[in-house]
């Protein structure tokens, strides 16, 4: 999940301490799951509250008072952890001076490190990340959005320094999603990768406009 909203300093509800978050006033975007059927809470005044939850996975998340969702969100305590790349990026996580990878970049089984990216398209630019947030890692590249796994591939084999044999690229739920299975590194790895190659991007991008000042 992703919002505009700050976790940490977030109301909590007195009812059971969970986070509120106010969709009409910060854009939140979810990748949760809501439950087949709501659920019915008795509080302790007796009265009744109807929950539509939302979980990742089996895990329960949070929940809405309304059937679409609109209006307040609560996250339960605990459920989530506050992932902000301008934060986090300088901080160690236990002084070995790895940074902690977002949401978007796990180990899952077999060893591999699951990357989610966000892929658009630049055809007068160059190919590299150009965002890190905790849904994704966003990358640009100059090929059609439809055909552009190839290059895409090409791009993160050097960019993790890794063989096209030691990766799978998943196609996602939309045409800018994709997911990508690596073998032979780590999160911790491949997230210093592509944080290099953002500041890379980012310099770049800074050069050109500097240039431009100066025509």
């Amino acid at each position: 999940m992703t919002t505009q909203a700050s976790l940490a300093s977030s109301p909590r509800r007195r009812t059971d301490n969970a986070h509120v978050i106010d969709t009409a006033k910060h854009v939140t975007k979810m990748k949760l799951s809501l439950a087949a059927k709501p659920v019915a809470v008795k509080r302790e005044n007796g009265e009744v509250e109807v929950q539509y939850r939302y979980a990742c996975g089996a895990v329960p998340v949070g929940y809405a008072t309304s059937p679409d969702g609109s209006g307040l969100l609560y996250i339960f305590d605990g459920a989530l952890s506050a992932f902000d790349y301008e934060k986090d990026h300088a901080v160690k996580d236990d002084g070995s001076g790895v940074r902690p990878p977002p949401p978007c970049v796990i180990a899952v089984a077999g060893g591999a490190t699951q990357i989610d990216i966000e892929v658009d398209r630049d055809v007068k630019g160059g190919r590299g990340v150009t965002k890190i947030s905790a849904s994704a890692i966003k990358i640009v590249v100059k090929s059609p959005l439809t055909k552009c796994d190839a290059e895409l591939l090409e791009f993160l084999a050097g960019c993790l320094d890794l063989k096209l044999t030691q990766m799978s690229l998943l196609k996602g739920r939309t045409q800018t999603t994709r997911t990508l299975l690596a073998k032979g590194k780590s999160p911790a790895e491949c997230y210093e990768a592509l944080t290099k190659s953002l500041e890379v991007e980012n310099a770049r991008v800074a050069k050109l406009a500097n240039l431009g000042q100066h025509t």
